[in-house]
């Protein structure tokens, strides 16, 4: 059996989810991942309720950095330490760990570790979470056409660090971009931290609930994304997207290197992305 822990925001329980899952679907391994654990920002709610083939396999209640009954094996994601920054290089021998390892992700943000088709299966909206989004909408009178740019801003803990809070030029230039696609673009905002970002801009800023935000974002046709990780899936399985632009060297885009994933494996060619200097590239 393999198995994980799931921590952090539904971000991170995703990217530890998947991988454990298809390490073990690749091995013809059981998996078995306990959905409650103490160290996230919901009290240990299950998050990925709303999609339709989350499956955590064998049950068990292991509790967060102990080892379930019967794994004996660790494989531990390395990482390279320099002054400025950790960096996590793809690391494809996951694939070769034995059965009843356990394995430990401290970052995992690249979509070699995965199968996008497998993902857009597991990871498919129920349809009742569909249908109440799709009502959400609709009396928020917001219309998901290709006019409209969805500016997915991560607030919380992001704030106070300045090497992983978005300024407002990187935000002016995205739009500025987006404008030159499409001169009759219109935006809005989507956070977890709505109070925040009606201060910060001048345009629409909606919360609703999680999976309504990760419908909006796996559903829009222009995206502006911020280098948080809850982006990441529902944009990357989203077959609807345009345009997307995302901050050049992610998490340290303000520091301009690559440093805690390779997390550029997830774009394709409608995916820009948007240096300190306002320059968009394509990664591939």
């Amino acid at each position: 059996m393999i198995s994980v822990d799931l921590s952090g925001n539904i971000s991170d329980h995703l990217i530890r989810y998947a991988i454990c899952r298809t390490v073990a679907e690749k091995n013809n391994f059981m998996w078995g991942i306990n959905p409650v654990t103490s160290h996230d920002y919901y009290q240990g709610k299950e998050q990925m309720f709303f999609f339709e083939d989350i499956n955590y396999g064998v049950p068990i209640d292991t509790l967060f950095g102990q080892l379930p009954i019967g794994v004996s094996n660790i494989w531990e994601e390395k990482y390279n330490s320099y002054q400025t920054h950790d960096f996590y290089p793809f690391q494809d021998n996951v694939f070769d760990i034995p059965d009843n390892t356990k394995i430990v992700l401290r970052c995992g943000q690249d979509a070699r570790y995965l199968e996008k088709d497998k993902i857009k299966k597991w990871l498919r909206i129920k349809p009742e979470y569909q249908i109440m989004s799709n009502q959400i909408l609709q009396e928020n009178h917001i219309e998901l056409d290709e006019d409209l740019c969805v500016l997915n801003a991560r607030g919380g803990e992001y704030i106070g660090v300045s090497y992983l809070f978005l300024g407002k030029k990187y935000w002016d230039d995205a739009m500025r971009h987006m404008k030159s696609i499409n001169s009759n673009m219109r935006f809005i905002v989507v956070t977890e931290h709505p109070e925040f970002y009606r201060s910060f801009f001048d345009l629409p800023v909606y919360h609703f609930n999680i999976f309504c935000d990760y419908f909006i974002i796996h559903n829009a046709k222009n995206l502006i994304l911020s280098n948080s990780g809850f982006g990441l899936f529902p944009a990357w399985t989203n077959d609807k997207v345009d345009n997307v632009i995302a901050p050049m060297h992610w998490a340290r885009h303000n520091l301009g290197v690559w440093a805690n994933s390779s997390v550029w494996t997830f774009g394709n060619e409608k995916w820009k992305w948007l240096d300190s200097d306002g320059v968009t590239h394509v990664c591939q």
